[in-house]
């Protein structure tokens, strides 16, 4: 699905996100916005990011009623029902999903966690990794924020509720990564 061009007029060849936007679209998994627009330095509403969840899912789901009381009437209820039946999206603890809230980092983070199938649990990771001065432990979202900040070797036993970690990696630059994947992959006729 890798590719380097797209019809956004927002999104240029050389912009340091093109390439994930440009593949992103050849997955179907992002379309933008009827004005042929990505509006890449946008904020990013909970709609949009579980819509973009669901999109990974092989198929959705048959649901009756809906699983937030604010979604009725929503473009994206569908995709918040079938994200929320494959158990990665939550709502708030009043029955909402407040599909039109910008996301935050750490709710963003948890979702992608929860697609990845991801199980962090803070008893079970290592006390070397990198810790954040504003991820304190105890918060909701401490242990999405580790898993997803630190790289890491892990076991995950059969039927285990968590991950337990083993050994930190060196976190990898992906920049270089990706230059070399497409010179590599170029290289040989790839486009």
């Amino acid at each position: 699905f890798w590719m380097t061009t797209n019809n956004f007029s927002d999104v240029l060849p050389n912009d340091w996100y093109n390439t994930a936007v440009s593949t992103m679209v050849n997955m179907g998994i992002i379309q933008g916005y009827e004005d042929g627009t990505f509006r890449p330095n946008a904020n990013i509403t909970r709609a949009e990011f579980a819509t973009i969840a669901a999109r990974f899912l092989a198929s959705g789901y048959e649901v009756e009623d809906d699983l937030f009381t604010d979604i009725a009437n929503h473009w994206a209820r569908e995709s918040f029902n079938d994200a929320a039946m494959a158990g990665w999206i939550n709502g708030y603890e009043d029955g909402t999903f407040r599909p039109d809230a910008a996301i935050t980092r750490a709710e963003a983070v948890t979702m992608v966690n929860n697609v990845l199938q991801r199980k962090p649990d803070a008893d079970h990771m290592l006390d070397s990794m990198i810790k954040w001065p504003d991820n304190p432990e105890g918060t909701w979202y401490y242990e999405a924020i580790q898993e997803a900040t630190n790289s890491h070797d892990y076991d995950l036993f059969e039927d285990a509720e968590y991950e337990t970690w083993t050994a930190l990696q060196e976190n990898r630059d992906w920049a270089v990564l990706e230059k070399d994947w497409a010179n590599t992959h170029l290289a040989g006729g790839v486009a």
